[in-house]
């Protein structure tokens, strides 16, 4: 038979046994270590953005007047060679103004022959019989008035019918002065400065009417330059004015790339920066480039403000054509050798940057300068060393 005493250490053994397994029941387990090892490798960072393809020294035809298209010779994607016929305009309004312009020009020149010549023979004929008719009466006037002043003093005749006669003379030698001085009215008729004034009125027409024919002659429009029409604007029947965009050519394989930077990123850009560019259309190929010129200026694009990068496109475009838009990167960073580890390592317990060391005493904290970056890794300048392995969850760890 067992002693009281020996049965009373049992129960409080196998109490405590009890108790203990409660208390550890309800302890949570410590949180599991995710463990990568920092490790030295060559880091690129990137700010990866779209663009579009542009042609390299485009040229751009515009109307050089008002009218309708009424043929296109070239179609889009065509090649053409300079100064051959693109397309052909019609404009009713400058072949008007041409006719109303010759018209006033014939009717100038005509005046300015009348000026430059003097009166029609015609008109001088006139009024020069005129003058030889009324000389030819008053000489016989005069003959007729010594005839009768003779027989007055002879008291032959009455003093009222010389006074008539003389009248008659008076009468007659105004006459004759009023024709002498219109023939000399007529001579003097177009002075210097009306021959002057119609000269240069009809210079003025002329270069109207050569102005007018130069503007008509731009109703056939041609290709400035040899190239691939890879922009056509217009349609037949379309009405455009003078200065309107009507197509764009290009050499075909010299193309550009502009690049839309989001604003954040516009401060990486540097001229001379390795850009790599892809294109849904061939998924597996890519083409590199430079930044040739950097933005001037931010502008709206949809919901974004951008910068427009202009960049160089290095082993040849191939299948890069004017207006596709495509993927960019553009490398703003480039080290060898640098010590990464994971983003994820890095944590600001304090508000300074830190990582968890995993070693085999256990787990250490320390604090450590940061470098370039990715959107994977990070570059760790100072604290930690090469091959030591960090904690992935340093939040979990520390808050426990």
């Amino acid at each position: 038979m067992k002693s009281p005493a020996l049965i009373v250490l049992v129960l409080l053994a196998l109490v405590g046994a009890g108790l203990g397994l409660y208390f550890l029941a309800g302890r949570p387990d410590p949180p599991k270590l995710t463990i990568a090892k920092a490790a030295r490798h060559e880091i690129r960072v990137m700010v990866s953005t779209n663009g579009i393809i542009e042609p390299l020294n485009r040229t751009d035809v515009y109307a050089p007047i008002d009218g309708f298209v009424t043929s296109i010779q070239k179609r889009e994607g065509a090649e053409i060679l300079q100064g051959r016929l693109l397309l052909q305009l019609n404009s009713d309004q400058i072949r008007a103004a041409l006719a109303e312009a010759n018209a006033s020009l014939l009717a100038a020149q005509r005046q300015a022959r009348v000026v430059e010549i003097g009166p029609s023979r015609e008109e001088v004929s006139a009024i020069d019989a005129s003058i030889d008719e009324t000389a030819v009466q008053l000489n016989q006037v005069k003959r007729d008035l010594a005839v009768e002043e003779s027989l007055l003093a002879k008291q032959a005749t009455s003093g009222f019918a010389v006074q008539k006669i003389q009248n008659e003379r008076d009468q007659l030698e105004i006459r004759l002065q009023g024709f002498r001085q219109r023939k000399l009215d007529l001579q003097a008729r177009y002075s210097e400065e009306d021959r002057k004034a119609e000269q240069g009125r009809v210079a003025e027409l002329t270069k109207q009417v050569g102005s007018l024919q130069r503007q008509l002659l731009g109703e056939s429009v041609v290709a400035p330059k040899s190239g691939l029409i890879y922009s056509l604007q217009v349609r037949q029947g379309s009405y455009v004015s003078k200065g309107q965009l009507l197509a764009q050519i290009y050499t075909p394989g010299k193309t550009m790339l502009r690049a839309y930077v989001d604003e954040p990123d516009l401060g990486r850009i540097r001229k001379g920066q390795p850009v790599r560019i892809e294109w849904d259309g061939l998924p597996n190929e890519h083409w590199t480039g430079l930044v040739e010129r950097m933005a001037e200026q931010v502008v709206a694009m949809n919901n974004r403000s951008v910068g427009e990068v202009l960049c160089s496109i290095e082993n040849g475009p191939g299948g890069l054509i004017p207006n596709l838009n495509v993927r960019v990167e553009i490398t703003t960073g480039i080290k060898n050798n640098a010590l990464m580890v994971p983003r994820s390592a890095v944590f600001n317990p304090d508000g300074k940057p830190a990582v968890i060391l995993s070693t085999t005493t256990g787990i250490i904290m320390k604090h450590v300068d940061l470098g370039l970056n990715t959107p994977e890794e990070i570059e760790i300048l100072n604290g930690i060393n090469e091959g030591e392995s960090v904690v992935l969850n340093p939040v979990d760890v520390a808050g426990k």
